[in-house]
């Protein structure tokens, strides 16, 4: 609190030598929290959270905006005073589309007369786009970061499509800093529009800056304490080669925190820290860094981007096998099951964002399109998985693979005819009896016995039985047609 009283000081004295600031001054405001209120207005706050005990909102409201406005820097007097606002205006959001771009009495000139005066507008629509955004300049001008990103968030809850505040929302915590937050943001918007560029990278960017914040790598003093041997780190030239021990791998660790700790910015560096905690099967931290190195290199380097992508899907998949093993446990945790099947799907958007960037950056490339194809085949969008499969199957390496999986995509589609031409075809070109061999047989097998002619599946069923008996059901298929 204090130091943000030092930096408005600054700013002010700053602008003020520049001209660019009235000689008008005004006092200055500072978060506080419910412990920091002056002792005159506790017993408001204790009155206003009896209110709200009794659901006695309107009463509420009335205590709370006294309490604001003697208090105009308790925040969360403030997030109390809305929910109240809300649930006494039944058209709260309502008025907003009709609100937008209305001119209000108050000016930036004074930003601290507009936090207190901006609550009349609010208590008539608590969720009104102009003066929420009006909240949030004063606030800004204040610097008053978290009750500007509240005001910010305010219009969000208020609105069905907030994808433009959620932007402004997540540069805002950009500006001060505070990444883990703007990920979080990134990751609402891409809830609402998954194909949104801006929110991609922004997501990705933040959450690589949180993760390091996290793990004090901008702090050079927490390197030293994680040299486990400095003398080890001198033979340890050679440092993106695999196979390192355990202990050979933190030496090189720490070695490189100390070079990065002198310089953040060396993509050298970055890449191969990104490439020990991939060593390490830390993924987390592996994707941190390789989607920060993405970010040093312009986003031109396209390999590191893949890279980046490849540990976000480990990451992903790590936290998926984590609630099956809580299942695996304990059948019948409903919440895991809810909780698993929501990631799921959330997991499954995320790869085919990540996907369709790669292939939006390298569009001819078949193995990307590949890729696409098959993590929107995983999403169940069927329909969207097909050209892209399509286009993959043009390339021989990946032709057999591409055929099984678009007869998989017209299968899910009931489209049973094509798909069984489709892998009939892909069957037909390749010899090898190895695994892909046997899913085509099997697949094939399957779609025959749903459409009813058994002779057909039997004779695929019995390929796969006389080299592998063991292959998923195939045995039990084979010997029950017999009996």
């Amino acid at each position: 609190m204090v130091d943000r009283k030092k930096h408005f000081l600054r700013k002010r004295r700053r602008s003020a030598a520049c001209g660019s600031v009235a000689t008008t001054s005004f006092p200055m405001i500072t978060i506080i929290t419910d412990k920091e209120l002056p002792a005159a207005e506790v017993g408001l706050w204790i009155k206003a959270q009896q209110a709200v005990e009794a659901k006695n909102y309107k009463y509420a409201v009335s205590i709370l905006r006294t309490l604001i406005k003697r208090a105009p820097g308790f925040l969360k007097g403030r997030q109390v005073l809305r929910a109240c606002e809300v649930k006494v205006t039944p058209d709260a959001g309502r008025k907003s589309s009709i609100l937008t771009g209305v001119r209000l009495t108050t000016t930036r000139r004074d930003p601290e007369t507009t936090i207190t005066t901006i609550e009349d507008e609010l208590e008539k629509d608590p969720y009104s786009i102009p003066a929420n955004e009006s909240l949030f300049a004063a606030a800004t001008d204040l610097n008053l970061p978290d009750l500007a990103a509240f005001a910010l968030e305010t219009i969000c809850q208020g609105q069905p499509n907030p994808k433009k505040h959620l932007h402004l929302l997540a540069s805002h915590y950009i500006k001060n800093e505070q990444f883990s937050e703007a990920a979080e943001t990134y990751r609402r918007i891409l809830k609402i529009d998954h194909t949104d560029p801006v929110a991609q990278r922004g997501e990705k960017d933040c959450a690589a800056r949180a993760s390091m914040r996290q793990g004090n790598w901008e702090s050079s003093g927490d390197f030293r304490t994680k040299m486990k041997n400095q003398n080890a780190t001198a033979d340890l030239e050679s440092a993106d080669k695999v196979g390192l021990t355990r202990a050979e791998m933190e030496a090189r660790l720490a070695q490189l925190s100390q070079e990065y700790a002198a310089d953040n910015t060396n993509l050298q560096v970055v890449k191969g820290i990104a490439s020990v905690y991939e060593q390490m099967e830390d993924f987390s931290n592996a994707y941190a860094f390789y989607s920060y190195a993405f970010q040093l290199s312009g986003s031109a380097d396209l390999s590191i981007n893949d890279k980046a992508m490849e540990m976000h899907e480990k990451v992903m998949q790590a936290e998926l096998e984590h609630y099956q093993a809580v299942l695996e446990k304990d059948p019948n945790n409903e919440e895991a099951k809810a909780h698993l099947a929501q990631r799921k799907k959330e997991i499954a958007q995320a790869v085919v964002a990540d996907a369709k960037a790669r292939v939006d950056a390298n569009p001819t490339d078949a193995q990307l399109q590949f890729k696409y194809g098959q993590a929107l085949y995983e999403a169940e969008q069927y329909s969207e998985a097909i050209p892209a499969l399509q286009r993959a199957r043009t390339n021989p390496n990946l032709r057999v693979k591409a055929m099984l999986m678009l007869g998989k995509c017209y299968a899910a589609k009931n489209m049973t005819d094509m798909a069984i031409r489709q892998l009939e075809e892909a069957n037909s070109e390749y010899v090898n009896m190895d695994d892909t061999k046997k899913e085509l047989l099997y697949t094939i097998a399957s779609l025959y016995e749903t459409a009813g002619n058994k002779e057909k599946a039997l004779e695929n069923y019995k390929v796969i039985y006389e080299v592998d008996y063991g292959y998923r059901d195939v045995a039990q298929k084979v010997e029950s047609a017999y009996s």
